[in-house]
């Protein structure tokens, strides 16, 4: 609570100097971006010293309208609505008023409200000043408001409104409850439609489980958010009402748990594209980065058979009987496995630059299946341009490694075979790549 206090202060001393003299500037010009946000926050929670200070600040009384950009423009429709709103004399906000005034008598809150006292209640000389005071600039921000309506159209309005609507939704249930009472005040502007429309999202979300036994019932009609949705429900007519549900469904898409389904599914639908591009090798994509993923039809080798190849020579996997082109578990795990080690977060899907990336590190480590692939790729132009010179430099290291590896022994039966089958492959396309002009000697995966 002692950021109200602290927000309170900046504006009361700056409304009591350069505002009150005649000498409001923009935001910018006199706040720090730290003392800016905190009198943004002070404002949002209920001080008047900050709402009045963001207001004046955000559309100066000398400012010109028309050379504003569209963001000053926005911004200053945001908080001269929300200044305006809380200034507006209501039954609403004395009983708030009063209750936090209890509140402050009863617990360490630092700051008040002045509407709706008692008869034995008692402003202090500097309440009654600032009483005094923000009353007359209620009454020009009302003007400046006006004018500054009157020079944005209809669509920059509507755009200003929504970013307000926006922010305040994604703050969660106490945004949304701080929009539906925005939605009530004139100076919002708002249609029946969304008015409704705001209220029973504020409803729908307070009900919800994410607040229950953290918040007590409330003991005012105010509060009866319930009620409040279905009374303005019941002005509505069946269009309007359609029209209301809309805007409800699109206020409660920042809900967590809408969040989360959302995350569930685009999380299923990556997993479902990777392993589709993964398991086919003749996926028609010709960029520069699209890793072995556009290989014509018919040629050889798969991309997840590539792939296994590569994660079992960098250490992420054994396998029994060779890769099997199947991207399941133990590919998965194999990928997880190699992400976890490169400090990446640790999925099992991999984005073709990434499988790129793979096997080019394989090819590093002198595989010759990984070598042999490196130089189809650039041979085809399938994940980089086609570069005959590599591709010839990758052949003549496939070439080499995989006479070592079979000279060496030691091999698994799996891998001999593969390897030996593997190794026509590589002379087939050493025929081809190794030219006079293409050269052997070209840095690869650059």
């Amino acid at each position: 609570m002692r950021h109200w206090a602290f927000g309170a202060i900046i504006a009361f001393s700056l409304m009591s100097g350069r505002a009150m003299a005649g000498e409001e500037t923009s935001c910018a010009a006199q706040y720090a971006m730290e003392d800016h946000l905190l009198l943004e926050w002070a404002a949002l929670g209920g001080d008047p010293h900050a709402q009045m200070a963001i207001s004046q600040c955000a559309f100066p009384a000398k400012a010109d309208e028309t050379k504003m950009t569209p963001a000053e423009r926005s911004y200053a429709i945001r908080w001269t609505t929300i200044a305006l709103c809380e200034a507006e004399p209501s039954g609403s906000h004395d009983r708030r008023d009063a209750r936090l005034r209890k509140l402050k008598e009863n617990a360490s809150i630092s700051f008040r409200r002045f509407g709706g006292l008692s008869k034995d209640e008692k402003l202090n000389w500097r309440e009654k000043d600032f009483m005094e005071y923000r009353k007359e600039q209620t009454a020009l921000l009302a003007e400046r408001h006006q004018r500054l309506l009157a020079a944005m159209s209809k669509q920059d309005l509507g755009e200003a409104r929504g970013d307000l609507s926006d922010q305040l939704s994604r703050m969660g249930p106490t945004g949304l409850l701080k929009l539906a009472e925005l939605s009530s005040c004139a100076a919002f502007g708002a249609s029946k439609e969304f008015e409704a429309a705001a209220w029973s999202a504020a409803s729908e979300v307070w009900r919800g489980a994410e607040v229950a036994g953290v918040y007590a019932a409330p003991d005012s009609e105010d509060y009866d958010l319930p009620k409040i949705a279905m009374e303005k429900a019941k002005k509505l007519s069946g269009p309007e009402r359609r029209i209301a549900a809309i805007e409800k469904e699109r206020l409660l898409r920042t809900d967590p748990k809408r969040i989360a389904e959302l995350e569930h599914k685009v999380g299923e639908f990556e997993g479902r594209l990777a392993t589709e591009r993964l398991a086919n090798f003749t996926l028609p994509v010709r960029r520069a980065d699209a890793g072995l993923a556009d290989a014509s039809e018919g040629q050889e080798p798969a991309l997840t058979t590539a792939l296994q190849f590569a994660l079992e020579s960098l250490g992420y996997v054994q396998f029994i009987n060779g890769p099997d082109n199947d991207y399941g578990p133990t590919t998965q795990g194999a990928v997880q496995r190699m992400k976890t080690a490169e400090g990446a977060r640790p999925t099992t899907i991999l984005t073709n630059e990434e499988t790129r990336a793979a096997i080019c590190k394989a090819a590093a480590n002198d595989d010759p299946v990984s070598l042999y692939h490196v130089a189809i790729m650039y041979q085809n132009g399938w994940g980089f341009p086609k570069n005959a010179a590599k591709a010839a430099a990758a052949i003549a290291r496939s070439e080499t490694a995989m006479i070592s590896s079979l000279g060496g022994g030691d091999l698994p039966l799996w891998k001999q075979a593969a390897y030996n089958a593997y190794a026509g492959k590589i002379r087939a396309a050493a025929q081809d790549l190794k030219k006079p002009e293409n050269g052997a000697d070209a840095a690869l995966c650059e």
